[in-house]
């Protein structure tokens, strides 16, 4: 179960801590909701791999007209073309956040994964984008890639996962992104849930497990 983690300020975790843990999971919660929103993903994919240390910041800002919720950027008046000039504003400091945890730790990245929701996934994806040598895998329930141009491959896999009935992210339009990203030679991969909206459900977790498990 996650639980306030002591060396981490606003970050809950679980897992294995000593003497040093093999894989480092950091997941990274959805607009509007906590740390604490993250419990399904931590029980779901916290044991994967050995001595894995699951850790779940709090976004770093309050969601505005949602008490005691947060968010990564300011969804308030943003629009396709703001968008990513928000997120891009974002990314310094939870990259600066994870490369604290990976030092803390001695986790490097080619043992790290981020797994996000929504707009956690979002970030998650934005991340590796900008940082090549900041995880070995992304697992992005519901989330939208960079809108830039595809990326150049490099060592980061990204696993997409959503509902073929998500409101939020029409489901054709990230089978675009993915195969422009596939295109460009990443290592990337699309799961879909048929019956699902914008949310989680068991059979995309059993994929994500897969994808870890595989390693």
């Amino acid at each position: 179960m996650l639980h306030p983690c002591p060396w981490m300020p606003h970050t809950l975790q679980c897992g294995h801590t000593t003497p040093k843990p093999g894989t480092l999971l950091v997941l990274l919660h959805g607009w509007g909701a906590r740390a604490e929103d993250m419990e399904m993903l931590a029980q779901a994919l916290g044991d994967c791999r050995p001595h894995m240390l699951t850790l779940a910041p709090q976004g770093f800002e309050p969601a505005e007209g949602q008490p005691g919720a947060r968010q990564w950027f300011d969804v308030q008046g943003m629009t396709p073309h703001n968008r990513q000039q928000r997120i891009d504003a974002a990314l310094p400091r939870l990259a600066a956040w994870i490369s604290a945890a990976q030092a803390l730790t001695g986790v490097t990245w080619h043992n790290t994964v981020l797994a996000g929701f929504s707009q956690g996934a979002s970030m998650a994806l934005a991340l590796v984008h900008a940082h090549a040598d900041l995880a070995s895998r992304v697992l992005a329930f519901s989330g939208r890639p960079p809108s830039r141009p595809a990326a150049p491959a490099h060592a980061t896999a990204l696993n997409f996962f959503t509902g073929a009935l998500d409101p939020l992210l029409p489901v054709e339009a990230l089978r675009e992104s993915v195969l422009q990203l596939h295109n460009a030679g990443n290592r990337v991969t699309l799961d879909v849930a048929e019956q699902l909206g914008h949310g989680i459900n068991g059979p995309l977790l059993d994929r994500a497990r897969a994808y870890l498990t595989a390693e």
